[in-house]
């Protein structure tokens, strides 16, 4: 249930903003482990960073420009752009001739253009800037890949092999690639190929994060412990990554472990480089963690920087109903509610409802609760039952009847909606006029729910003592064999719980009172005095019990 409800909460006013401006090198990162929208988002926002390296920044916005992605977050779709692509690897060129990436970028520019003369010239060029640089030679082997795994799977597999010897086997670059070639088809051998990477690039003295989450993403569905476990480690050895620390975060946030996923958040978002979607689900776990306070915190924070966020403004409303700040919860839901053409959840019209009704408002809830119905009737059934409750407390007692026995009609009533039924039904009856026919149907109907919440209830005092009050709404106040009936069960079942004597008393004292005067006017004595002084015995100042029994 969180989880459905915690997915509801983050489908509006969602924005993928970097909130500061990190090191390139993790959009370089979010690339090479196919996070394309986060990569994209960093390396234009660091190009001019004095730490940029902008030939890589070129070249990775490029691969950017030659890939069909769609941005899930900004729901947008990137279609290939072989000229933008062009011209972000030719200015990666222009800053840094020597850096030969860009020329293996154009050589797959020509390879998608059909031009496989120009794409070899393109990687000759590349290749001639550093002839030992393995990661190079198999970067060209990935633009064949990508250009066409098929058509080129000869050339692949030359330079795969060139990297290789060049590398004396231990090339990470060609291991990564080899894992992707694979995972479609081997998950086994693309699991094998991206350890492999680790272990060559740990053993060079440095750490491939492309490679862990990877090798990580495989296992994801099938085995999510070991999912996780492969990032706990990559945090470990890489602490300030912010590809390591968003990914274990998502991996515990997809995997339902909320208060892990909370807390892994709450590293990441002292990453420079995180982004405000990060921000808002943290705030959302926050509030599923039941921190009210931080996860309104963090909301108001991000409103400082995009006040029309309506996902902020829907947990402004959340938290502020938990901490019972019903007017600001109020104000909230006005500004959430003002979106034009937004989807509202089913959770913010029932929230909206609960607010509504906290400030004494239930004419106002019965929309909100309905809204709420009507979104998705068969999910939704229970916005029934609070609706019947709103129209109880506006004693529009004909309403309350309608939706609570809505409902029950369901077919997926407990005993405690038979009750409530029940009630509905008494205090409807208790408005109609005595002896119509239109009465006596109301309090039938209730003693029917009431006779099937008798029938499995453990406790049966307080239950008979509402039969009896249908049975007089029904037959009128005179003692009939039923009511008598009613009543003697009534006190049975309250004898049977000598704990409950002290709460039950005012049910006592109603039965003896009433089976007192009944005796008296069938002339019992006997059985009249043992009812009097019964309630006597309970309620020593009884004045009508005291003056009954001086006259008995």
């Amino acid at each position: 249930m969180k989880l459905r409800i915690l997915t509801s909460l983050c489908i509006g006013g969602l924005s993928l903003i970097a909130l500061a401006q990190g090191g390139y090198q993790d959009g370089v990162d979010y690339y090479n482990a196919d996070r394309f929208n986060k990569a994209k988002s960093i390396l234009e926002k660091t190009m001019n960073d004095p730490s940029t390296d902008k030939a890589v920044s070129y070249f990775y916005l490029g691969q950017l420009d030659l890939r069909d992605w769609t941005d899930d977050i900004l729901d947008k779709d990137y279609k290939a752009d072989l000229a933008a692509a062009a011209e972000n690897f030719n200015k990666g060129v222009q800053v840094n001739p020597a850096y030969g990436y860009n020329y293996v970028g154009l050589g797959e520019i020509a390879l998608k253009n059909g031009n496989k003369a120009e794409a070899e010239k393109q990687f000759k060029l590349a290749l001639a800037t550093d002839k030992k640089d393995a990661a190079l030679v198999a970067a060209v082997a990935r633009a064949y890949f990508e250009a066409d795994p098929v058509a080129y799977a000869k050339d692949i597999d030359k330079y795969v092999a060139q990297a290789l010897k060049a590398s004396k086997n231990k090339e990470p670059k060609v291991y990564v690639l080899k894992g992707d070639i694979s995972k479609d088809s081997d998950i086994g051998a693309a699991a094998g190929y991206y350890e492999q990477a680790i272990i060559y690039q740990e053993e060079a003295g440095s750490v491939n994060p492309e490679a862990y989450v990877k090798y990580s993403n495989l296992y994801r569905k099938v085995n999510p412990d070991f999912a996780i476990a492969k990032l706990v480690e990559l945090n470990e050895k890489l602490p300030t990554s912010a590809l390591a620390q968003s990914e274990l975060a998502e991996k515990y946030y997809d995997n339902n472990q909320f208060t892990r996923a909370a807390e892994q958040y709450g590293k990441y978002m002292k990453n420079p480089n995180h982004f405000q979607l990060d921000e808002q689900r943290y705030s959302g776990l926050l509030y599923f963690g039941k921190r009210y306070q931080e996860s309104l915190d963090v909301a108001n924070q991000v409103l400082a920087q995009d006040p029309d966020n309506l996902y902020m403004q829907r947990m402004v409303m959340l938290n502020k109903k938990e901490l019972e700040d019903f007017e600001g919860a109020e104000k909230a839901a006005a500004k959430l509610f003002a979106h034009k053409n937004a989807k509202f959840t089913a959770t913010d019209y029932a929230t909206h409802a609960q607010v509504l009704a906290a400030l004494d408002r239930p004419q106002d809830a019965v929309g909100a609760y309905l809204s709420a119905y009507e979104l998705n009737p068969e999910k939704n059934k229970q916005m029934l039952v609070e609706v019947s409750d709103m129209y109880n407390k506006l004693e529009n007692d004909s309403l309350a009847v309608l939706y609570m026995q809505k409902y029950v009609d369901l077919g997926e009533a407990s005993l405690t909606d038979y009750n409530i039924l029940s009630n509905r039904y008494k205090n409807l009856g208790l408005t109609l006029p005595e002896g119509s026919p239109e009465r006596a149907q109301a309090a039938a109907n209730g003693l029917k729910y009431l006779d099937l919440v008798i029938a499995d209830a453990a406790s049966k005092g307080n239950l008979y003592r509402n039969r009896a009050t249908l049975l007089m709404v029904r037959d009128g106040a005179d003692m009939t064999p039923e009511l008598l009936d009613t009543y003697n069960k009534m006190i049975e079942a309250y004898d049977a719980e000598p704990e409950k004597a002290e709460a039950n008393a005012a049910g006592y004292k109603t039965a003896y009172l009433r089976l007192g005067a009944y005796y008296m006017q069938q002339g019992d004595k006997a059985l009249a005095r043992e009812y009097f002084e019964k309630l006597v015995s309970i309620d020593p100042e009884n004045e009508t019990a005291i003056e009954v029994l001086k006259k008995l």
